[in-house]
């Protein structure tokens, strides 16, 4: 009983072993090999995403200090109720030094003291607890400092947004017909600021197929020329008085992108009222929310826009209505390597990559969170300086700031593989053992310079194992390599007894009858018969035949190591098999005997039955018809028993071959499953 249950447990670790190389085996990368490489620079590439946090934001608000209809103090408090967690007061032409301390209105929006009165600002005490979140479990609301929208009453609508300088208070720019005076003047005070409503300044302000060329110029001149200017406005408020936003985002982005200028996209309220608010917001991923890290983060790009309304019909629609939350990301990362974008988004059914304006790639989110990659070199010939994605949910859109990218001819050379055999598998590992995935279905390869390692292997065949050294040279030439592969038949010259006139060495998946025709000299007039030549089995016998007489001259008994009880396969009865002959309680033939000595040592003991635990238990729960022929994992574990017992170490296992096909996974398991039920009933059938 003991035996069998040392013969059980081996069955459930070869299981657990199984389990693990198959889910191994599907853990491919994906990664597509194109015609270039691309130099991505990641905007979120300093964030922590696990300990970082995602704070939401308005930077585009008015109040009854410049034009808007609500007071100071209620604007506020409607920001704060909707969960917000940063603030801009952007009054026209007015520096928001305070949301506490009575400040003048300027005497052109001196019409709102007949409809509002004075300012009605936060008192100490509630500014205290908004700013901290006394109020909401500590979540506070952050002032960004000295907002202002410069060029405030120009009639151009030339506006740009100052945050973190004292500049342009009281300067109405009636007459500026271009916003570089206001850029020039945030940065020269030490600010940061964007551009407003950039399309309403085109010609196609409402036609997104007709604009005025020069705006673009003017536009890429500014961010080209200041650094204080950060970005531009995707979506003003409803998105309402133009479509164009994100036509010329797009237009100047490729006039910038290729000099290394990138710009930020921001979506903004532009409050004046209770029904501008919330239809956008900014969500700054920060590790504190203060108003330093604002900054950085505004600076740096670390942040995601959300709209509500992006009324193009390739992004929302104009007739979409949002429910529910913003779609939002979780993660962001970029691997240079494979020239991958990988993004988790939340609250989103969609994602889409845009390069130079045009929509070139979109993916289906199914869950949370889940990993949504873009590989550039399945786009290339329609990427050039830049690509940006976004998120479309039910609760509207999100836009990730751009990606730029540089785009280079690969560095490689080609390796071709050359092996005049079907039904091979060919695996290619670099240096750290990542598999490298083949161009085509021909077996060729594009590498980089380094050193790496080819396995191939074949039913029947000796696993081919060998390495190629690729040089810098010659990936710099672009040189194309070819490796011719040979193969050696596991099949070698049969042996024999001469006591018993045995015949050993043949390989369990082979006919029988090439391996004889090998190593049996047959004379003239002479022939072999042998009951089944489709595989050999222990105690099958191979006669010499008089082909005139018919007579036997001679007789040979085949051996198959492990293959004790003649079937043509090692399994657990095989086992049983050895365990009662190490006991004395069988007595074998001399065919038998042979057979159950696997490790050639001319002792059958434990060694031996540990040997076809580890490997004719894994076959076992391989079909027993002919078809095991072609299961990879027989062929795996049919060289853990050597055919050879002229050395007496134990042969090492084949690098194991990937599996890469789910299905053939799935049924193998079916398989053992099957096996494993059957062994049991003839386990409680022998004792």
């Amino acid at each position: 009983m003991k035996k069998v249950l040392s013969i059980l447990l081996s069955i459930v670790l070869v299981l657990s072993s199984v389990a693990v190389l198959t889910s191994q085996a599907f853990a491919a990368t994906g990664d597509t090999i194109g015609q270039y490489d691309f130099t991505i620079s990641n905007p979120y590439e300093t964030i922590d995403w696990d300990t970082w946090k995602a704070y939401k934001g308005a930077t585009h608000v008015h109040t009854v200090r410049s034009d808007g209809d609500i007071e100071l103090n209620d604007m506020i408090e409607k920001y704060y109720s909707l969960g917000y967690q940063a603030l801009a007061l952007t009054d026209h032409g007015t520096v928001n030094y305070s949301w506490t301390k009575d400040q003048k209105r300027l005497s052109i929006f001196g019409y709102q003291y007949f409809k509002h009165g004075n300012v009605d600002e936060l008192t100490e005490e509630r500014y205290k607890q908004i700013t901290t979140g006394s109020d909401r479990g500590g979540d506070g609301m952050t002032e960004v400092p000295l907002g202002i929208e410069l060029n405030g009453s120009s009639t151009a609508k030339c506006h740009v947004n100052s945050y973190y300088a004292d500049c342009g208070h009281g300067d109405l720019e009636l007459d500026s017909k271009w916003p570089e005076d206001a850029v020039k003047k945030s940065q020269a005070a030490g600010g940061i600021c964007h551009i407003n409503h950039v399309g309403e300044w085109t010609e196609g302000r409402h036609d997104i197929n007709t604009y005025n060329e020069e705006f673009v110029k003017k536009f890429a001149s500014i961010f080209l020329n200041y650094s204080a200017c950060i970005g531009m406005e995707l979506v003003n408020t409803k998105d309402n008085r133009t479509h164009n936003d994100r036509y010329l985002y797009d237009e100047t982005l490729k006039l910038t992108a290729p000099q290394g200028r990138n710009i930020w996209g921001f979506c903004e309220d532009d409050a004046h009222d209770f029904g501008d608010v919330e239809n956008n917001a900014q969500y700054f991923i920060m590790p504190k929310n203060t108003q330093a890290n604002i900054r950085t983060s505004m600076e740096n790009g670390t942040f995601f826009a959300c709209s509500k309304t992006s009324k193009n019909d390739w992004e929302l629609g104009d007739g979409f209505e949002a429910q529910g939350p913003f779609p939002m990301v979780s993660r962001v990362n970029v691997d240079n390597e494979t020239n991958q974008i990988s993004i988790n988004p939340y609250n989103a059914h969609t994602v889409k990559i845009v390069a130079d304006g045009n929509v070139i790639g979109e993916k289906s989110v199914a869950n949370d969170n889940d990993t949504i990659t873009f590989d550039l070199n399945d786009y290339e010939d329609q990427i050039n300086s830049y690509v940006r994605i976004y998120i479309l949910g039910k609760g509207g859109i999100c836009y990730v700031q751009p990606f730029l990218v540089t785009k280079t001819e690969y560095a490689k050379c080609t390796v071709q593989f050359n092996i005049p055999y079907t039904d091979t598998t060919l695996s290619l590992k670099d240096e750290q053992g990542n598999v490298v995935e083949p161009i085509n279905s021909e077996n060729y390869f594009r590498v980089s310079a380094g050193k790496y390692t080819y396995t191939v292997t074949k039913s029947g065949y000796e696993t081919k194992v060998g390495t190629i050294n690729i040089t810098q040279a010659t990936v710099d030439a672009g040189l194309q390599i070819k490796v011719d592969v040979e193969l050696i038949k596991n099949s070698g010259p049969l042996s024999f007894t001469k006591q018993n006139d045995l015949v050993y060495g043949f390989n369990i998946l082979e006919d029988i009858t090439e391996p004889v025709n090998q190593s049996i000299g047959l004379k003239n007039g002479t022939r072999f018969d042998i009951e089944d030549v489709s595989k050999a089995k222990t105690g099958d016998e191979i006669k010499i035949v008089d082909e005139k007489t018919g007579n036997v001259v001679k007789t040979y008994t085949v051996v198959v190591f492990g293959d004790v009880n003649g079937d043509g396969i090692y399994d657990g009865c095989d086992a049983t098999l050895i365990s009662l002959i190490m006991n004395g309680m069988l007595t074998p033939s001399p065919a038998m005997r042979l057979a159950a000595d696997c490790n050639h040592d001319n002792v059958i003991n434990a060694d031996d039955l540990a040997i076809i635990e580890q490997a004719g238990l894994l076959l076992s729960t391989v079909s027993q018809n002919e078809s095991i022929q072609t299961s990879a994992i027989f062929d795996e574990y049919s060289s853990i028993i050597s055919q050879d017992i002229t050395t007496e170490e134990e042969p090492k296992s084949d690098e194991k071959s990937d599996i890469k096909n789910e299905e053939k996974s799935t049924s193998i398991f079916k398989k053992l499953y099957e096996e494993l039920v059957s062994f049991f009933k003839y386990m409680f059938g022998i004792l």
